[in-house]
C-alpha cells in the first residue's frame, strides 16, 4: 500500500486525503493547528458555491463536476453540508463581471434565468426597490457550503477510515527527494509522496519551482436585517455580483446565521500575522457598498466581522506541481472552496496515475474545457 503525507488540513488537504484513501492509499495528515483551524483560508461558517464565473470558462465548465463531487462526499459522510439558496448575479453596465459571466454561461449552454430589475424586486422583496440593473441572472442551484462542518466531517471520516491525523503539529521542512517532512516537535515523517496543501503557509516552504503565491486578505461582515424585513429575507438567494466592478458577493441567511457580506475590491495582499483586524472603517465601507442593493441596508445591525486570508496564484488559477516525489497543491485564489471535493478527487487521480498528472494539472488550472 502506497503511503501519502498531506501537509495542511484545510478543505484542499482533507479532500485530497479523502480522494487518496478512496484509491487505496495509507494517509497521514499533518496540521499546525486544530481542525478546523480558525486562521486557515478554509475556516468559516460557510462559503459560497455558484455557477457564475466571469470570463473563466474553464472553471464555469467544471461546476457541474464540482456539484457532483460534493454529492459523492455527502454519500461518504452520510450527511449533507450544503444549503441551497439559489444565486443571483446583477449586471448594471455592459461588460461588467456579471454580464461577462452570463455570456460565458450562454457559451457553455449552462442554464440561468434572466429577469429585469423590476421582475427581480417583485420576486425577491429584500432587494432595493430602486435596484439599478440591466438584468438579473438567477440559478436555482448554488448557495452555502457549510465550511466548518465539512472540515469536521472530513476529519471524522478520515479517522474512521484509517488515516492518521496529527493536529497542533507544525511542519518546518519538506525534503522532496527523501519524501520526508520534519516538524517543530522534532519528529520526521516519511512516505511515498508528500502533498503540500498548506494554504497561506505554503509560500514558506520554498517549494522548488513554485509560482508566486500571494497572501491576500478578505474582510467579511455578518449583519442582521431589522425585524420588519425578516419576512422579505425568507428564501432570499445568495449573490455573486451586483454590477459594476466592486465585486459584491455574499450568502443569504441560512441555518440561523445572519447574512454574510463581502466586497471583493477590498481584497488586497497583506500579512496574515498582522492583518486580521476588521477595522470599523472597513466594516462601514462594506455595509455602505450595499446601499441601493438591499432594502433599508442602513437599518441592518452588524453582528460580527472578520478578516480571513487566502493565497492568490498567477492568473488566479489552481496549481498542481511536482518536484521529486512531492506535490504542491494550491487550489484557492479566492475561489477554491467550491471546488474542494473535486480538487481532492483530481489530486488523488494525478498522484495515483502519474501519467495523467500533467493533464489533470491543466484541467485544474481551468485550461481544458
Amino acid at each position: 500500500m502506497s503511503k501519502a503525507l498531506v501537509v495542511g488540513a484545510g478543505v484542499t488537504g482533507l479532500a485530497t486525503a479523502w480522494g487518496l484513501i478512496r484509491r487505496g492509499f495509507a494517509v497521514t495528515v499533518v496540521e499546525k493547528g486544530p481542525i478546523p483551524n480558525p486562521t486557515a483560508a478554509s475556516s468559516d461558517h460557510h462559503r459560497l458555491i455558484r455557477w457564475h464565473y466571469g470570463d473563466q470558462a474553464g472553471y464555469a465548465a467544471r461546476m457541474g463536476e464540482a456539484f457532483a463531487a460534493w454529492d459523492a462526499l455527502w454519500v461518504d459522510l452520510g450527511t449533507h453540508h450544503m444549503i441551497e439558496t439559489g444565486v443571483i448575479a446583477v449586471s448594471s453596465e455592459e461588460g461588467d463581471w456579471a454580464d461577462t459571466a452570463c455570456r460565458t454561461l450562454d457559451g457553455l449552454s449552462i442554464a440561468h434565468e434572466r429577469m429585469t430589475a423590476a421582475e427581480a424586486v417583485a420576486r425577491f422583496p429584500h432587494l432595493d426597490p430602486n435596484l439599478a440593473a440591466r438584468f438579473v441572472s438567477y440559478t436555482p442551484t448554488g448557495g452555502a457550503l457549510m465550511a466548518n462542518r465539512i472540515l469536521e466531517g472530513l476529519r471524522d471520516w478520515l479517522t474512521a477510515n484509517g488515516a492518521e491525523i496529527r493536529t497542533e503539529t507544525e511542519v518546518t521542512a519538506i525534503d522532496p527527494d527523501q519524501v520526508r517532512i520534519t516538524t517543530a516537535q522534532g519528529n520526521d515523517f516519511a512516505a511515498d509522496v508528500v502533498i503540500v496543501a498548506a494554504g497561506i503557509s505554503a509560500p514558506g516552504f520554498n517549494f522548488p519551482g513554485a509560482p508566486k503565491l500571494v497572501p491576500t486578505s478578505s474582510t467579511i461582515v455578518y449583519v442582521e436585517p431589522p425585524a420588519d424585513l425578516a419576512t422579505a429575507w425568507q428564501g432570499a438567494p445568495s449573490w455573486v455580483d451586483f454590477g459594476g466592478f466592486d465585486d459584491l458577493w455574499g450568502i443569504a441567511p441560512v441555518d440561523g446565521l445572519p447574512l454574510k457580506l463581502g466586497l471583493g475590491r477590498l481584497s488586497l495582499p497583506g500579512d496574515p500575522a498582522t492583518g486580521r483586524v476588521a477595522s470599523e472603517e472597513k466594516i462601514r465601507e462594506i455595509v455602505t457598498a450595499y446601499r441601493g442593493k438591499f432594502r433599508d441596508i442602513e437599518r441592518f445591525t452588524v453582528t460580527s466581522a472578520q478578516t480571513n486570508f487566502y493565497t492568490v496564484a498567477p492568473e488566479s488559477r489552481f496549481v498542481l506541481q511536482r518536484s521529486g516525489k512531492a506535490v504542491l497543491l494550491s487550489a484557492d485564489s479566492g475561489h477554491g472552496f467550491k471546488f474542494g471535493a473535486l480538487t481532492g478527487l483530481d489530486a488523488a487521480e494525478a498522484i495515483a496515475e502519474p501519467g495523467r498528472f500533467d493533464h489533470v494539472a491543466r484541467r485544474m488550472a481551468g485550461r481544458d474545457i
